[in-house]
């Protein structure tokens, strides 16, 4: 299948574009488009890409699935990597936004708004993907509980923290979402590790007080991968987007990786990632997505290809495009292709079936976004400004702004 990388990616990333520009001429979707705004505006493109780059690496499992009944990685170079670089790529992004407000707003940085706002930010499209995983269980097991109800109420507690047991005795629960939630546990642990983070690197402080962050640094990653310890080569990636922040404090560095040798820069280490180098998650092939990263946090748009309208809106529900790709994959191309006789040789098939995955993605992530994303936002935003409403003067009964 490695000759089929291009078309396979051309397909899905032409097709992803060309449906979001057809779904912006609705004033409806078109007016829940952010304007372009900031200093990290190609950040919004480049999530979208990102997004269908994991859709297109677990496209490819599910290719060689019907060949082998396995679910492997692809031996396809390209095929691996692309899943693998939009998976760091994504976890820099996260490390350069929060660090970057840290370092900005220092000891007023308001920790529980960031809470609330992670939490309503995570959690309402969360909350569907698992009605939709428990109903496709239930489905294939005839709608009988084969559990306890104790039983199953430990396995959905589990879920609810992204980890993913098997459910009613589903062997391989995981697989009808491509275990995508796995990322999920480095980001929560990003998120409960930024306040140690802090204390160590931006508020400082003592030397016994820096020892006891990287103990509590230690157990945190302990707790949070309780099920499946995290990786350091993973977290690493993090770091990648921490450095970014200081990158873009540099003018004469952000001048030139918005320049045409940064462009082509960028375009060119993509390439050798994803072609040449063997694996991600190494120290030298994230230095080389740090550059890049770097490169189009400084505003570089990659020829115009993360400023395109289409595009920014794919960058909008990039979440739901991650979070429900491989529950589509799963209905689409384990469930229904082999059901209607399709071989793993059969080329025309398999990219029709893709195609059409694509397209229910595309619609359907649209809908959740504007559904349950949206909604989950605004509410995040709002329980956090009530929180930072209280009283100025207790007797005159004035309000301010904290």
């Amino acid at each position: 299948m490695g000759y089929l990388a291009p078309l396979l990616s051309f397909l899905v990333f032409g097709l992803a574009l060309l449906l979001a520009g057809l779904l912006l001429r609705s004033p409806w979707v078109a007016r829940h488009l952010e304007p372009v705004a900031g200093r990290w505006a190609t950040l919004d493109g480049l999530r979208g890409y990102l997004a269908l780059g994991v859709f297109i690496h677990h496209a490819a499992i599910a290719w060689h699935y019907q060949h082998t009944g396995q679910i492997n990685m692809p031996p396809e170079r390209f095929f691996a990597q692309i899943g693998q670089a939009s998976v760091a790529l994504f976890f820099m992004i996260t490390g350069f936004l929060f660090w970057s407000r840290l370092v900005r707003q220092g000891r007023a940085f308001d920790w529980r708004a960031f809470a609330i706002s992670r939490v309503m930010r995570l959690y309402p499209l969360y909350f569907g993907l698992l009605a939709a995983v428990l109903v496709t269980v239930f489905y294939l097991q005839g709608w009988e509980l084969l559990d306890t109800p104790t039983a199953l109420a430990q396995q959905l507690s589990a879920w609810l923290l992204f980890h993913r047991p098997d459910i009613n005795q589903l062997a391989g629960t995981g697989n009808l979402i491509s275990n995508v939630t796995w990322t999920l546990n480095y980001e929560i642990y990003f998120y409960l590790a930024l306040p140690l983070l802090g204390l160590m690197f931006v508020y400082r402080g003592t030397l016994l007080r820096a020892i006891a962050c990287v103990v509590a640094l230690y157990l945190l990653a302990k707790l949070v991968g309780w099920e499946h310890a995290l990786k350091k080569k993973y977290l690493m990636s993090f770091a990648g987007g921490i450095a970014a922040v200081y990158w873009v404090r540099s003018p004469r560095l952000v001048q030139w990786a918005k320049g045409r040798y940064g462009t082509w820069m960028a375009i060119g280490l993509l390439v050798l990632v994803m072609t040449v180098l063997h694996k991600t998650f190494a120290v030298f092939p994230l230095l080389l997505l740090s550059l890049v990263f770097c490169i189009i946090v400084s505003g570089n748009d990659l020829l115009g290809a993360l400023a395109l309208r289409s595009a920014r809106w794919l960058g909008e529900i990039s979440y739901s495009l991650y979070l429900l790709h491989g529950l589509v994959l799963w209905w689409l191309a384990y469930r229904l292709y082999p059901s209607y006789g399709f071989t793993y040789d059969d080329h025309g098939a398999f990219m029709a079936v893709i195609a059409i995955a694509c397209t229910v993605l595309v619609v359907l992530s649209s809908a959740t976004f504007l559904i349950l994303e949206k909604p989950g936002i605004a509410l995040g935003k709002r329980l956090a400004q009530r929180r930072q409403t209280k009283p100025d003067n207790l007797k005159s009964g004035s309000t301010r702004q904290a």
